[in-house]
């Protein structure tokens, strides 16, 4: 769905469609029609957007055909699906749970930039930002010096392929990092220096609601840091906290969404629904309940954006 902010910025807000993952382009297209297109429905709105996870092999498949990624950006369009986001965690033969490949591994490089090249084929035309995600580099315990080096240079490397990504497409494909515990990049400060250090433009910090809101953070000074390193919050991964405690998450997405939008443009902002740990019950009860919860995710976070002020967009 297409929000906007009364200064103009574009808001899109999606569900992680890793929910219901595929390792194939057919079952991925009979996944976005057996849940995206009824949660869509049950939304009543004409568009959904969609945080697409593609696994590798899928990812392998679209670069090697060009019609196949024709197939899929028609199969989105006839579906009433946009995509502004990909979901990049993950390797090969693993989920998009599993870490999969560090940032010191040449399959991490290749896959990411896969992404981005399909991303900025499936963007709809009149959206001209997109952004992949992926892990916080590695596991903070496998982490010697030298591997941070390596690291480095594919993360320079891959800052001057996204620019020359746009040079060719007209598309501009930002990749964000998520902090997290245990990782190398476990705060937005340790994110700021060693990614948005290299790149400020096309490498970002992708923030999560849950993690700031469980006090890992405080949610202002690590706004304030990114916003001050000129760098800018590739996505916000929000989870409608059912315990009783919405209200702190509410304002987390309050917080994050109001440093969006005050921060460097970026021509739009993403804020997309992870549902994992809430679907799991769902799954087990059929297509329709997992139906059900999405829409109930993203109906709370429709509901609470235009309370802020977000007007529903066409």
């Amino acid at each position: 769905m297409r929000l906007c902010h009364e200064d103009g910025t574009l808001v899109h807000l999606s569900y992680n469609t890793g929910v219901h993952p595929a390792e194939d382009l057919e079952n991925l297209i009979a996944h976005l029609t057996r849940y995206a297109v009824p949660v869509r429905r049950r939304l009543g709105v004409d568009r959904l957007g969609i945080g697409l996870w593609l696994a590798p092999a899928v990812a392998d498949h679209l670069i090697a055909d060009r019609i196949e990624l024709v197939r899929l950006r028609r199969s989105l369009e006839e579906r009433g699906l946009e995509v502004v986001s990909l979901n990049g965690a993950g390797g090969r033969g693993m989920g998009q749970d599993s870490p999969g490949p560090d940032w010191a591994k040449p399959e991490r490089y290749r896959y990411t930039m896969s992404l981005a090249k399909i991303l900025a084929y499936l963007l709809p035309d009149d959206v001209h930002n997109g952004s992949v995600s992926t892990i916080p580099i590695g596991w903070r315990r496998d982490w010697p010096a030298d591997l941070h080096a390596i690291a480095s240079r594919r993360l320079d490397r891959l800052s001057r392929e996204l620019r020359g990504l746009h040079s060719v497409t007209g598309k501009t494909i930002r990749v964000g990092f998520q902090p997290w515990p245990g990782c190398v990049l476990e705060t937005t400060e340790q994110a700021v220096e060693r990614v948005c250090g290299i790149d400020s433009e096309y490498l970002g910090v992708c923030l999560d609601a849950c993690h700031l809101t469980c006090g890992v953070e405080e949610p202002g000074p690590a706004l304030r840091r990114v916003a001050a390193a000129g760098a800018s919050v590739v996505k916000l991964g929000h989870v409608h906290n059912h315990s009783g405690e919405a209200p702190a998450t509410e304002s987390i997405l309050t917080d994050t969404l109001a440093a969006i939008l005050s921060g460097p443009p970026i021509g739009g902002a993403l804020i997309e629904v992870e549902a994992h740990g809430l679907a799991a019950p769902a799954k087990g009860k059929g297509p329709a309940a997992l139906v059900a919860t999405l829409a109930d995710e993203l109906d709370w976070t429709r509901r609470n954006l235009t309370a802020l002020g977000l007007k529903l967009a066409a």
